[in-house]
């Protein structure tokens, strides 16, 4: 019952933002669209009674006249705003160049083969040699599963049940390949913040709302290392007067203790450590570089590409927080408030968000492909195992 209740509070904040969202930047367009009213002109698709109450109620006198959607009330208001506010976003979708998009989808390509890498490699530490495609295929179905689960790491619970089933002697080792792996993807996401906070420190000493960004980054950035490092001291559990003995209380703790003894294994592997972090830093540069590719597509020229490598590394970091379905509504009120400050119109930046989801998207539904087939490979393997036990 408490799970359901989480999940469906999530669900609802997630909800929430997103209409929140649009409804502020749809209020903002139909105001834009509704203007010519002030000169007595008429607006397609709107009845003749709605254009009577906005001239009678909306108009507000002066030199030169001006338009005040807030004068009608929620329940009258919405039904205008939500048929005209879209137009404009889907006017800004209509703009966009389809090779910067493919461009853009290609980079997201590059992410996903520097993942694949990446966790071959941590893969290796645990005496786990699964073939490059086994890899991309558990490591596409966890993408795909990433697109609609909770914040931007819900693919990561499928991708420790896919791995353990693969592996069956090293079940705690494989689950442990997972946490490594998006723990040093998550270290190098708030390094790279980190340092485009300290080159443009002066910008974010100057905004109020990016020093709050900046300062919740800096506490998860601080809690995530703290956490890295506790995990690597050994001994830790027993300083803590018992603490041990709660933790062994705790459902399957015997898995639990091989997974922190298998984590610290990598404590005797910096040089793995160091290569899977250089990994890391290229997955998050081309993920900037596939959003700015869209930036470009859309003929977005408010920002500068610096300020995509300065935006992005805070967003993706609030936004894989396991706030809402695959940082649904978060991560686009981020977008708005950020590129806002270097004058991106709020529908610019809504649709650059949605566009960045949807390159994302073409490689989850890559991983759909995976899923429905990789089932039975796994099948085929648990019954290989079962004959020679």
């Amino acid at each position: 019952m408490k799970k359901k209740l989480v999940l469906l509070a999530q669900v609802f904040v997630s909800v929430f933002i997103l209409a929140y969202l649009f409804n502020s930047i749809f209020e903002r367009e139909a105001s834009e669209e509704l203007k010519p009213l002030l000169t007595g002109q008429t607006i397609q698709n709107l009845s003749p009674a709605h254009h009577e109450m906005l001239r009678a109620r909306c108009i507000v006198p002066g030199e030169p006249p001006a338009l005040d959607l807030k004068r009608l009330t929620l329940r009258e208001r919405a039904p205008i705003v939500w048929k005209i506010g879209p137009h404009g976003l889907w006017a800004v979708f209509e703009t966009l160049n389809p090779g910067w998009f493919i461009v853009a989808v290609l980079c997201f390509g590059m992410v996903c083969l520097l993942g694949i890498m990446r966790w071959r490699l941590i893969l290796r530490v645990q005496g786990l040699e699964l073939s490059f495609s086994r890899t991309a295929s558990i490591f596409f179905i966890g993408h795909f599963f990433n697109a609609f689960m909770l914040g931007a790491t819900g693919g990561d619970v499928i991708k420790a049940w896919y791995v353990a089933h693969e592996t069956h002697h090293k079940k705690a080792e494989a689950v442990t390949t997972v946490i490594v792996d998006r723990l040093i993807g998550l270290i190098a996401l708030f390094v790279i913040a980190l340092i485009m906070m300290t080159i443009f420190h002066q910008r974010v000493f100057e905004d109020k709302r990016l020093i709050g960004f900046s300062i919740f980054t800096l506490l998860v950035v601080g809690g995530t290392v703290i956490g890295t490092a506790l995990g690597f001291w050994k001994g830790f559990v027993d300083k803590l007067p018992g603490l041990r003995g709660w933790l062994q209380k705790l459902p399957k703790y015997d898995m639990l203790e091989r997974m922190v003894l298998s984590y610290r294994t990598y404590a005797a592997h910096p040089r793995l450590l160091i290569q899977t972090m250089l990994q890391s830093f290229g997955v998050h540069i081309f993920v900037t570089i596939s959003i700015i590719c869209v930036a470009k597509g859309l003929d977005i020229t408010a920002a500068h590409f610096t300020d995509f490598f300065l935006y992005l590394p805070i967003i993706n970091s609030i936004s894989a927080m396991p706030i809402s379905f695959s940082g649904f509504g978060v991560r686009e009120g981020m977008y708005v408030e950020m590129f806002q400050q270097v004058g991106m119109p709020a529908v610019q930046a809504l649709t650059l968000s949605l566009l960045g989801y949807i390159v994302s998207l073409v490689w989850s539904i890559v991983g759909g492909g995976f899923f429905l087939t990789h089932r039975k490979e796994v099948s085929a393997i648990e019954h290989e195992n079962a004959e020679e036990q």
